[in-house]
């Protein structure tokens, strides 16, 4: 159906509680858990020391009680402050110097944790976990140059080069990942906010603030360019006793059906707005007063058609035309209304 087509059906509490840094963060988890397996695997085969085999292995089972709490609404923040406290405090120290330092692949991966702890905070204080590792690493730098012996340096130049492609790959695609899927999630709430606010809720049809400034701007590009359109008042007879005697949710399925034979059966670039209670405008561009009637016509006979199942009510649907040519807005909207009840008194 065109009004599907024509509105972005949103539910208000899924935006309210949509978080873009919550599905990050349950991507990140999953994403550090299989890497710490794959590393767990890859260090086994090269043999590496027994505490970067170690390390792995619990980076992993960590990411899978991360990824458990996460899915609890009340254990989410323990999960998340858990895993901000842990890769700041924990891995960064611990995992630079149990690596070759600044000839291994830590820097990169130190930028790319830094990047993700700095996604996932939530409150202005969490921003100390990424502002510790941003601190540390100069500091572990230093520690390098101090105390060489400490660290364990590559014998083989092609293992290191590998070791560092890897890396570097790894942390690119996980920030462009990160970057990419924020601004898709970004550019939809955007059109869901914006939706929002030019929406009418109940009928999908645009709002009266987006008529009267889509009236405004189509007002000017007809004299600009000598050219007319035509507006169209609607107003539905006797709504109030469809409410007095059948309830409001009668009277809003009412509403909603009007709405649905106005959107499916006007043109993709007319506009169809929920004026007022009952009331509706539809703005046909491009249009003459006689093309709109006969329009109008068209549309009288499915009215007339749905109206029928109402007759006790003596529910019925009236309209009034008005052509932009020789009028401002105001005497425009004046003149649509001033037809519509003109239409009205002669069949009362």
């Amino acid at each position: 159906m065109k009004s599907l087509d024509r509105k972005i059906r949103i539910d208000k509490e899924i935006l309210l509680n949509s978080d873009i840094r919550y599905q990050l963060f349950r991507i990140y988890i999953i994403i550090s858990g299989l890497l710490s397996f794959v590393f767990f695997v890859v260090h086994l085969i090269n043999r590496r020391p027994p505490v970067n085999i170690i390390t792995s292995a619990v980076a992993f089972f960590l990411c899978v009680i991360w990824y458990i709490l996460s899915s609890d609404e009340k254990k989410y923040n323990v999960s998340r402050i858990s895993f901000l406290a842990v890769f700041s405090l924990l891995w960064l120290p611990f995992g630079y110097f149990t690596s070759p330092g600044s000839f291994s692949a830590m820097p990169y991966l130190v930028i790319l944790v830094a990047f993700i702890l700095a996604v996932i905070v939530r409150n202005a204080w969490e921003y100390v976990f990424p502002g510790l590792m941003i601190f540390q690493m100069p500091l572990l730098f230093r520690a390098e140059i101090l105390f060489p012996e400490m660290f364990m340096k590559y014998d083989d130049a092609l293992y290191r080069i590998n070791d560092l492609t890897v890396n570097f790959t790894v942390v690119i695609c996980a920030i462009t990942f990160s970057v990419v899927f924020m601004m898709y999630r970004y550019n939809q709430i955007n059109l869901m906010l914006y939706n929002l606010s030019v929406l009418d809720d109940l009928t999908g049809l645009y709002n009266k603030r987006y008529l009267v400034k889509f009236l405004e701007k189509e007002y000017n590009r007809t004299q600009r360019h000598g050219r007319e359109f035509t507006l169209v008042f609607i107003d539905l007879d006797n709504f109030k006793k469809i409410n007095d005697s059948m309830g409001h949710l009668a009277g809003d399925r009412v509403l909603k059906s009007i709405s649905e034979i106005i959107l499916d059966n006007i043109r993709n670039y007319d506009i169809a707005a929920r004026y007022g209670g009952d009331e509706f405008v539809i703005i046909f561009p491009e249009t003459s007063l006689n093309e709109a009637e006969l329009r109008m016509k068209g549309l009288q006979e499915l009215f007339e058609k749905f109206a029928e199942q109402y007759r006790d009510q003596e529910f019925s649907v009236s309209w009034g035309l008005s052509e932009s040519s020789n009028r401002t807005v105001s005497q425009i909207l004046n003149n649509a209304d001033s037809n519509l009840y003109k239409k009205k008194s002669r069949h009362s």
